[in-house]
């Protein structure tokens, strides 16, 4: 919290040298600097950027104990809803939308990934993370196809300290934690430093748990184990160069407690990754003051996923292995009188190749699925321009330009003869396909005085589908239903129009933005009235509308009041019905008072139901509105000895009432009831948790 205030200070402190009139003082005791944020290419401090932007410092993330991943931290913004399916499974729902529908993309550094939207979010520990970007909104004119709803950006942290030095490297434990609602145990522990030039940051991090509990039982099949570890090394040479490179290992196994594809009408089934497995590596340079660009960053890298899906008590393997992304991106940076332009070429290549040989250690041999897709490679090539263009002292207009190349190539003949030949044709008829789209934004900030901001967004967005949402690779990862290809699918189009007001200063924060988005082509799955076979379509035309409150303030310095609401509207406008797994109304209050060594903090979650009754009866059911209340400790040990100085341990009790509680954006399957061993899951219910944190 006091992050976020100090850095909202030296925003406002920039506003004021910057944009606002000539006169204007601005205390000398804070030192400007610029801010970077990555998921919207831009040096421009929040006040001043046209798209919706919250960050989500370090102390915060410190204080967060990680029992619902790094889902849960995310869903403290609005806009973001946490679409739960296990103890660290699920998706989020961004602006209606939830990300296995890939309409919203997750960065890491700024480099994207991809290969695994349904389960990405399972391979990140919170506590490697220096600061989480979540751009709501479309950005395709910068990052290309999918990024359509917003951006999240999770950056990682490196030694930030003298390289000039002699080199010295120190062990550190970054944070321990533990909860009861599933007897989580976590923790991370570092090697970092540097000197001579570099600069390094070798970490490990380990968590485990079992089923979790809910106010009306336990949730059956929750339970998770997490490792891995990761690097990010880097050295700088007498002219300013740095060259890094970066690297991931994790292995997750995790089961599928609901949502769909996971386990309704348990104990019929019972799904699981077993385990998922992430390889990645990213070498790049970056170089300053090159005439033609202030700064270049280029970097290549290539990323790695197996997953073993099992479904018992069939015995059932749905192996999905060999699976790579390629990728690499070369921009500049170049800051013209009142122009500040980024430019550059990105690429990223998805390799999908047929099992041919598989040999399951947990699953019976006949049961292995061997015809979950044909070999397949997507590719994405893009060009982008971005300018950010102080007109004059209040006025800043931010515009940017891309255009995609898309190459989709499915290998002709199955591997397999399970293909049904009106399946075989249509694929062979459409081994090679090309997509092409050019994409746009335009952003204005127009300050009417100090405090007072407006901000207008127009953009054009796309997605082209994917070679598995062509084929016949199951959605959500459900095995029950077959998939019918459909390999003519259209790209997807969206329109968008945002507008938000702001008022701000050093320590105050609000704003409230409306947004209206148009799809056109829109790709969702349809299911046959038997319910057993599914197929990927384009349906028409869809509209999301909504609004979104954002508030944080500081009082006499010890009071801190932070607020996030979120209303949407979704129809669907070629069927002439409510759109589907949409959360109308949801928020959060916290409100924390400082001590000296001390911090006491309360939340308040809620969502509304009851306009939870405008619903698609084909796929949900109405949900009820609920409350959760979270009560929070935290003691600086510093108090204690000066040896344990940016030491903290943070106590606490979550859903505090043990109240239950439906997501209403959670998936769910309707052949199954409405109680704890279906879906949507039933939220953890009174939680114990603890935790020991060193900001360093």
């Amino acid at each position: 919290m006091k992050i976020f205030y100090s850095t909202a200070f030296v925003f406002s402190a920039m506003l004021a040298q910057e944009v606002l009139p000539q006169g204007t003082s601005v205390p000398e005791t804070y030192q400007l600097q610029k801010i970077v944020t990555q998921s919207s290419m831009s040096e421009l401090p929040l006040e001043e950027q046209s798209k919706s932007i919250s960050v989500i410092p370090q102390e915060e993330i410190l204080q967060n104990v990680s029992t619902g991943g790094i889902q849960s931290l995310l869903e403290q913004t609005p806009g973001v809803l946490y679409s739960r399916s296990g103890g660290i499974n699920g998706q989020l729902s961004v602006r209606g939308m939830n990300s296995n529908d890939t309409r919203s993309i997750v960065l890491l550094d700024g480099v994207r990934v991809s290969g695994r939207n349904t389960l990405e979010f399972n391979t990140f520990d919170p506590n490697s993370l220096e600061s989480i970007e979540v751009l709501r909104g479309p950005a395709s004119s910068l990052w290309g196809s999918d990024a359509m709803n917003g951006v999240i950006n999770l950056r990682t942290r490196r030694f930030r300290g003298d390289i000039h030095q002699s080199f010295s490297l120190t062990p550190k434990i970054r944070a321990v934690d533990f909860a009861s609602v599933n007897k989580y145990v976590g923790g991370r522990a570092e090697l970092i430093g540097g000197g001579n030039g570099w600069d390094i940051l070798v970490g490990g991090n380990i968590k485990t748990a079992q089923d979790y509990t809910t106010p009306i039982g336990v949730a059956k099949n929750s339970a998770f184990d997490v490792y891995g570890g990761d690097f990010n090394i880097g050295y700088t040479n007498a002219h300013s160069t740095r060259f890094y490179t970066q690297g991931r290992y994790t292995h997750v196994v995790s089961r599928r407690a609901g949502g769909l594809g996971a386990a309704p009408g348990y104990p019929v089934k019972i799904t699981r990754e077993d385990p998922i497995v992430e390889k990645y590596l990213r070498v790049g340079i970056e170089s300053f003051e090159l005439g033609f660009a202030d700064k270049l960053d280029g970097y290549l890298y290539v990323r790695k996923y197996d997953t073993d899906i099992y479904s018992n008590p069939a015995g059932t393997l749905q192996p999905v292995i060999n699976s790579y992304i390629f990728g690499g991106r070369l921009a500049g940076d170049k800051r013209i009188k009142a122009h500040s332009l980024v430019y550059g070429v990105d690429f990223y290549s998805s390799l999908n190749p047929q099992v041919k040989v598989y040999k399951p250690q947990k699953a019976i041999a006949q049961n292995v699925i061997k015809t979950l897709y044909r070999p397949s490679v997507t590719t994405d090539m893009g060009l982008f321009i971005k300018d950010d263009w102080n007109v004059f002292d209040p006025w800043v207009l931010s515009a940017s330009v891309r255009g995609d190349y898309v190459l989709t190539l499915i290998k002709k003949h199955p591997h397999f003869s399970t293909e049904t030949p009106e399946a075989s044709r249509l694929l062979d008829e459409n081994s090679v396909i090309h997509n092409g789209a050019l994409t746009g934004a335009l952003g204005s900030v127009f300050f009417f005085s100090e405090n007072f901001s407006n901000a207008i967004n127009l953009s054009h967005n796309f997605r082209v589908p994917s070679a598995g949402a062509r084929m016949n690779s199951s959605p959500a990862g459900d095995l029950r239903l077959e998939v019918i290809p459909n390999p003519t699918l259209k790209p997807e189009y969206s329109d968008t129009i945002e507008v938000s007001f702001r008022a701000h200063n050093p320590n105050h924060w609000v704003s409230l933005t409306g947004f209206f988005t148009y799809y056109t082509d829109l790709i969702t799955t349809k299911t046959t009235q038997a319910g057993v076979h599914n197929q990927y379509v384009n349906i028409g035309e869809v509209y999301i509308a909504g609004a979104e409150l954002e508030g944080r303030h500081m009082f006499l310095d010890t009071l801190h009041l932070d607020y996030a609401a979120t209303y949407t509207y979704a129809q669907d406008v070629t069927n002439k019905r409510p759109y589907r797994y949409i959360a109308p109304l949801y928020g959060r209050v916290s409100l924390q008072y400082d001590l000296k060594g001390w911090f006491f903090r309360f939340v308040e979650r809620a969502y509304l139901g009851k306009f939870k009754a405008r619903i698609d009866p084909t796929q949900e059911r109405p949900t009820k509105s609920y409350a959760m209340s979270d009560v929070y400790i935290g003691w600086d040990l510093e108090s204690l000895s000066k040896d344990f100085k940016h030491m903290q341990v943070v106590m606490g009790v979550e859903n505090a009432f043990d109240v239950v509680g439906r997501n209403p954006a959670t998936v769910e399957d309707l052949k199954y009831p409405n109680d704890l061993v279906s879906n949507p899951l039933v939220e953890p219910g009174r939680n114990f948790v603890l935790k020991y944190a060193y900001q360093y």
